[in-house]
């Protein structure tokens, strides 16, 4: 009776293990795409704050209780570390003397020029030149505010402004010469390249003088310049989130079909069902960031955005363990289970799966709302340029990446014993007919 049921099982949970190849197909890429989302190199776990989001204060006013003055912006102590390198441009990261930074970018929005007011970038010499060719205008920008109407702002009361020129070659954005270059700048410091509709955060433009002509004098206008290439950064965020929305409508196809047909319906059916669901919500609202669709909404929304993904991704990967040990459990079982039995297994499963992921949740929202630790130990979710994880830190292996990776060596244990037990019945299966064969042959002769 042993070797029907395990044979039975057999039949019944190879095509999981099937499933479960797919699963890990469906989870591992976006890992392994995290960890490539962010181009830059992470600073070092001795600075306060990434380079981007600082300014040199080195000859800036400080004060005993190591707070420094910045453009009318005091700026607190943690706020201040000592980096002995700077960035020249996205990508190249030079080594300097130790000089003082401030992160400027934790207290205000900030933008970027290209070079300091009153200098602009020669290509013949490749560094900024201070320039008096023509005229330079007031330092005021036209910013779109929530409601879609423009206010003029002098960028240097209402941002943080920083020096830094993201590539070597870049072109201008001039709509004063036709509507193909409308741009609009936020309140939070995003560009919004219109023809393309393609959203630019700070460390992706800056902005530089161009020139104007009008009917009696030739000036300067402030115009943004980015970069004469898509960054690799951009398109591989592009096609990461094109690839999860193209994989949705498939995944939405498998759930209907596990719910419409009863023989599905079973345990291991209703456990996919509940992954699937964690993985397209998930899916959806990472996507939505990484195309930064939410460059409107407000900040509380791109919070929420984060840990709705965040949960939805813990319980996705906590519903593929259960399907590993279901697994696994079933396979070593050798008595039947009632239908009672599988009701009460699946609400302890859901329990677990929906359950478990509260606290990381939980645990995650404290460390980056509350919790008095530095900012590169902090999730980063709402907290920087995006809403979901910083993959600029180290953070996001003790938050996400960790209790992941745990899951996925538990999940690999248990499908390594579960082959083992299905090599091991295949083995006792072939003994028991190749007996049952001999059996036969002998009968065969005796009749003879």
């Amino acid at each position: 009776m042993s070797q029907i049921h395990t044979q039975t099982l057999l039949h019944r949970l190879s095509p999981r293990l099937v499933y479960i190849g797919l699963a890990l197909a469906i989870c591992l890429p976006p890992l392994v795409s995290a960890y490539n989302e962010n181009l830059h190199q992470r600073d070092g776990i001795h600075v306060p704050c990434s380079f981007f989001d600082t300014v040199n204060v080195t000859n800036d006013p400080h004060f005993p209780n190591g707070s420094y003055l910045h453009d009318g912006t005091m700026i607190p102590s943690q706020l201040i570390g000592t980096y002995d390198y700077i960035y020249t441009d996205l990508m190249r990261r030079v080594e300097v003397e130790s000089h003082v930074r401030a992160c400027i970018c934790k207290l205000k929005p900030c933008i970027n020029i290209c070079c300091p007011w009153g200098a602009s970038y020669s290509t013949n010499e490749s560094a900024c030149v201070n320039n008096t060719d023509y005229a330079w205008p007031q330092p005021l920008l036209n910013v779109t505010m929530p409601d879609e109407t423009l206010k003029a702002v002098n960028i240097f009361t209402e941002f943080a402004v920083q020096s830094f020129r993201p590539c070597e070659f870049m072109f201008s954005l001039q709509p004063e010469l036709g509507s193909f270059d409308d741009w609009k700048l936020f309140e939070n410091g995003t560009l919004l390249r219109v023809f393309d509709m393609v959203y630019l955060a700070k460390s992706e433009f800056c902005f530089h003088p161009t020139v104007a002509n009008d009917t009696t004098d030739t000036m300067y206008i402030i115009n943004p310049a980015n970069c004469n290439y898509d960054s690799d950064y951009s398109t591989i965020k592009t096609i990461n989130a094109y690839a999860m929305l193209f994989s949705i409508p498939f995944m939405i196809l498998t759930i209907v079909v596990y719910l419409s047909i009863p023989e599905l319906r079973n345990q291991h059916g209703k456990s996919l069902v509940c992954y699937l669901i964690g993985l397209i919500i998930g899916y959806s609202l990472l996507a939505m960031s990484s195309l930064q669709l939410d460059a409107y909404s407000s900040l509380s929304f791109c919070k929420s955005l984060g840990y709705v993904a965040y949960y939805f991704f813990m319980a996705a990967f906590f519903w593929l363990s259960v399907i590993s040990f279901d697994l696994w459990h079933n396979f070593r079982g050798t008595r039947g289970i009632n239908r009672f039995q599988e009701k009460k297994r699946f609400l302890v499963y859901s329990l677990y799966a929906w359950g478990i992921p509260v606290p990381f949740l939980i645990f995650t929202w404290y460390a980056q709302e509350i919790a008095a630790i530095p900012d590169y130990w902090k999730p980063g979710i709402g907290g920087g340029e995006y809403c979901w994880l910083d993959m600029r830190t180290w953070s996001a292996m003790v938050y996400f990446f960790g209790p992941i990776v745990l899951i996925i060596m538990a999940n690999s244990i248990m499908f390594v014993l579960t082959a083992m037990k299905i090599h091991k019945v295949q083995r006792e299966m072939a003994r028991i007919m190749a007996r049952e064969d001999s059996t036969k042959n002998l009968r065969t002769e005796k009749d003879k």
